[in-house]
């Protein structure tokens, strides 16, 4: 048999699978239960490029007798497959057979992919201790001090072997990404992603898009976005991110037809009946809102022109309340009651289905109501958020401010601030104590509501309590980063979302310093 598996090897190795496959089969007739068999047939899978029957094979031949070669072997095959969480298991087993650099990169890279930060920094720092020369022990690292919040020492680390080795692609790009983190400096890692491009770097492209973006330089990020989409035509992420450039400049089909591809919360994990583009809506269906409150809140306000149709809308359990006292005549739903036969529909697709463009934004002077909170105070009361919630690093950076900036805010004598801030990671609530912290006593959106509408004036960053104050009615003074959402378009003073919502964006990407003392000047003349 041994002899037969060298001539099926050396067949694979000119190309001529068929004919290895073939002795593969004869050999497995007879030796169905032989581990090395089974290990040689996963490898001409993993040669071939069907990683299923790789995997399929390899898992059976470890049944049988785990090895360093077969449990690496199932592990690379798990991760091309892009099964990081089967491959993380698999790799950090096969340490305790051996080791190598291979091993520990895509062992890290599974990590990372599934979200297990503490683990990938764990073998990042393993990985760097035993391999300090391997690039990709160093760009792990890079990537570990990033996440542990350690930015200098990760760009220290990044301009240190740049130094020494200047092609070397994987650390231009995160050189580029802690350009942006560090210094909201976007010229600067718009040419280190530029250098990672020219070097090979595959994604390159996709963030050279992004930083133009972020600088307003919307035709060169078109450009940057379709030669991405030309390399990769069907990546997701940036067909979205195109499709949100085309929504910022207010083309409504255009960016619409991209930004339904994404995947935030995806149709098919949800329903049987997705609704599609061009199609009519049936009269039944269900609303699913998807992605952040923020989006949950902004596009309910189209509800009203399903009033005709049988419409149940699945919302998370935070907006449910207030949702319900706002729209009686809809039933809402958890999303585990979903039928997943009935026409389902994304809340953040239906101005595009309803074709309602950005020139006929329905309900602008406010769509929420509810009873205020009774919060008594002798000045005028203000209410204060200034941390943005992301799944992303870059949009919660970008839309951040530190509650330093608003040191001067904290000695207007003429005013009462109360907090708003829900998930106070910069410890503002401790830092400024003159402020009178509601959102400790928050449950639901509800009770937010309930205080803004106790509010004289909102002064807050782009999340939730945005578009909440705004569809409120209630008098809110914006803060925008230079780089702002899609929804804003390029507006600077009003946005056709909300009447009562005031714009203060900066006008560079770097500092906060004249939006806040624009606001400072209005809330000094406040008696």
């Amino acid at each position: 048999m041994i002899e037969e598996i060298k001539e099926a090897i050396s067949l694979t190795q000119a190309g001529r699978f068929n004919e290895a496959e073939n002795i593969y089969t004869k050999l497995l007739a007879e030796n169905s239960e032989n581990s090395v068999l089974l290990s040689a047939i996963g490898l001409f899978y993993i040669n071939v490029g069907n990683y299923d029957k790789a995997c399929e094979y390899l898992e059976k031949a470890c049944k049988i007798k785990e090895t360093f070669g077969t449990l690496s072997a199932l592990g690379f095959a798990e991760y091309d497959r892009e099964n990081y969480t089967k491959a993380a298991s698999v790799l950090e087993h096969t340490l305790k057979f051996g080791e190598n650099a291979d091993i520990y990169s895509r062992l890290i890279s599974s990590f990372f992919g599934i979200k297990m930060y503490k683990k990938a920094i764990e073998y990042s720092e393993k990985m760097y201790e035993l391999y300090p020369d391997d690039v990709r022990s160093i760009i792990n690292m890079v990537k570990s001090l990033t996440k542990s919040g350690k930015l200098k020492e990760a760009e220290k680390l990044c301009v240190e072997t740049l130094k020494k080795d200047m092609n070397q692609a994987g650390l231009w790009f995160q050189l580029g990404f802690l350009k942006e983190l560090l210094y909201c400096d976007d010229k600067q890692a718009r040419e280190c992603y530029k250098a990672a491009a020219e070097l090979g770097a595959e994604n390159a492209e996709y963030n050279i898009a992004v930083c133009c973006q972020k600088l307003g330089e919307l035709e060169n990020a078109e450009k940057y976005y379709k030669i991405m989409l030309d390399k990769f035509p069907n990546s997701t992420e940036t067909k979205v991110s195109l499709g949100m450039c085309y929504l910022m400049q207010k083309k409504f089909k255009e960016g619409y037809e991209l930004f339904y591809s994404r995947k935030d919360t995806p149709l098919s994990d949800l329903t049987n009946n997705p609704w599609k583009p061009n199609q009519e809506l049936a009269d039944e269906i269900v609303v699913i809102c998807d992605q952040g409150f923020g989006d949950h809140i902004q596009f309910i306000r189209y509800l009203p022109f399903l009033k005709d149709k049988k419409v149940q809308i699945a919302a998370r359990k935070a907006l449910r309340n207030l949702f319900k006292i706002n729209y009686p005549n809809f039933e809402f739903i958890d999303y585990s009651e979903i039928n997943p036969n009935i026409q389902a529909i994304r809340i953040t697709d239906l101005a595009y289905a309803l074709n309602i463009d950005f020139d006929n934004i329905p309900y602008s002077k406010g769509y929420l109501n509810i009873q205020k909170s009774e919060i008594k105070s002798s000045k005028p009361k203000i209410g204060l958020c200034w941390e943005a919630g992301s799944a992303a690093i870059r949009t919660m950076i970008n839309r951040t401010i530190n509650i330093k900036c608003f040191d001067d805010l904290f000695k207007l004598d003429n005013i009462q601030l109360y907090s708003f801030q829900v998930d106070d990671s910069l410890n503002g609530n401790e830092k400024y104590p003159q402020m009178i912290n509601l959102a400790k006593d928050f449950q639901d959106f509800s009770d937010t509501a309930a205080a803004l509408k106790s509010m004289d004036c909102m002064v807050t960053v782009d999340t939730s309590v945005a578009h909440l104050a705004g569809a409120l009615g209630v008098k809110t003074y914006l803060l925008l980063p230079y780089a702002s959402d899609w929804r804003w378009f390029r507006d600077t003073k009003t946005t056709p979302w909300y009447k009562s919502v005031e714009i203060f964006k900066q006008t560079d990407s770097i500092s906060w310093e004249k939006p806040i003392n624009d606001i400072l000047e209005k809330l000094k003349l406040l008696h």
